[in-house]
Order: structure tokens, then C-alpha cells, then sequence
């Protein structure tokens, strides 16, 4: 019965943990561009900086095409592309 119940409380974790994420786009008139500035932040982080600008400076980005922004369990990334 033990192993049962050890079995179920992994099983169930692991679809928790699987299925937490969202995932949001933006898109403007300007070009896709191919440049990709990325950033990242974990979640409860005090200096976490996730923001759409520090992804432009990351990827020296001036005209946005497409902005990604994705929320997992413990993180947030976003990612932008463009010129």
C-alpha cells in the first residue's frame, strides 16, 4: 500500500509540475527583425528584472517585432525579436 501511495503523490507531482506555464505574445507593425534579446528572472527574487526593456538591451534591440513572455513555476522569461 505504501509504494501505491508513493507512486500516486510522484505521479501527481510530476503533472503539476508539467503543466505549470503560460505562455503570452505581443506583435507590432515593425518587422520580426533578426535579432533575440532575452531576459530571465526567478520568481521571488528581489533584483529580478524580467522587464521588456532589459530583454531589448540584452539583444541590442531598437524596433520590437514580437515580445514572448512565458511564466513557469519559478521563473519568467521574456524574450523579444526584432531590429
Amino acid at each position: 500500500m505504501k509504494k501505491v501511495k508513493f507512486m500516486f503523490a510522484t505521479a501527481l507531482t510530476a503533472v503539476c509540475l508539467s503543466s505549470c506555464s503560460v505562455t503570452t505574445y505581443m506583435v507590432t507593425d515593425n518587422p520580426v527583425g533578426t535579432k533575440t534579446g532575452v531576459a530571465k528572472a526567478k520568481i521571488g527574487k528581489k533584483d529580478a528584472d524580467y522587464s521588456l526593456e532589459a530583454a531589448c538591451k540584452a539583444g541590442k534591440i531598437t524596433k520590437v517585432g514580437v515580445v514572448q513572455v512565458r511564466y513557469g513555476m519559478f521563473s519568467v522569461t521574456t524574450t523579444v525579436t526584432g531590429e
